[in-house]
């Protein structure tokens, strides 16, 4: 558990506050860093065989 020393923050709310700003600035960052990720890996896949019939 995670303490705060006395005077870092006027109240419970506002050390609240700075941890909702914090979840959701990392779970944006989480999602652009998928998107990104997902981005890339259909950009370097590997082509699909073409399948040649030996005449």
């Amino acid at each position: 558990m995670v303490t705060i020393r006395r005077g870092d923050f006027d109240s419970s709310g506002d050390a609240l506050l700075v941890g909702w700003i914090g979840m959701v600035a990392f779970a944006v960052y989480g999602i652009a860093l998928t998107i990104g990720a997902y981005s890339y890996w259909l950009r370097t896949r590997p082509a699909c065989p073409v399948s040649v019939s030996p005449e």
